[in-house]
């Protein structure tokens, strides 16, 4: 991953000023998100974007929720990506994110990914962030391989996504195994 890649990619905080955006990326991607992702189904107006951004600013702010970023690419908003689940006690979390299908392939995620374990590892004070994707979800397994993730097992029928069940691929990341990639 090249430098000139990680300065296109910004991470911006939730906010409702950009329920509009957001809910136009995930129209506009609604099929593809939709395989992987339980919440699309339940995304149908800008109303539902705007409560979702509300409500983690919220909780971003109050200490009660996940770490939430939307995803900025040149520019112009890409997708999102979360820290969430975390255990205070074990400092461990895990990472979430998508991408609008016309933002894929040019290098936006690994650099929004790196961003948040920047965040995760550093302010968040966390020791171990995971990845938990589809064993059919080759593009979200290939951010976590390219970052350096430890490919953990499979998680037998670990996700259950439109009434089937799905094996998921279990990943981890640790803040010292970060630290030396930097």
């Amino acid at each position: 991953m090249t430098t000139a890649t990680f300065e296109r990619v910004a991470l911006l905080p939730p906010d409702v000023a950009h329920a509009e955006r957001l809910f136009a990326l995930i129209d506009e991607s609604r099929a593809g998100l939709r395989e992987w992702l339980p919440w699309v189904d339940g995304t149908r107006k800008v109303e539902d974007s705007r409560q979702f951004l509300a409500g983690v600013a919220e909780g971003m702010r109050s200490g009660s929720s996940c770490a939430c970023w939307l995803i900025e690419l040149d520019g112009e908003l890409a997708g999102c990506i979360d820290i969430h689940g975390d255990s205070v006690v074990n400092r461990s979390a895990s990472l979430g994110y998508w991408l609008a299908d016309r933002f894929v392939g040019r290098g936006a995620m690994s650099g929004a990914v790196a961003q948040a374990l920047n965040a995760g590892f550093g302010e968040l004070g966390l020791n171990r962030i995971s990845i938990v994707a589809g064993m059919e979800n080759r593009r979200s397994r290939a951010v976590a391989r390219r970052l350096g993730f430890v490919e953990e097992g499979v998680q037998r029928q670990g996700l259950r996504l439109h009434g089937r069940y799905h094996d998921a691929c279990q990943y981890s990341m640790l803040a010292r195994e970060w630290r030396l990639r930097e």
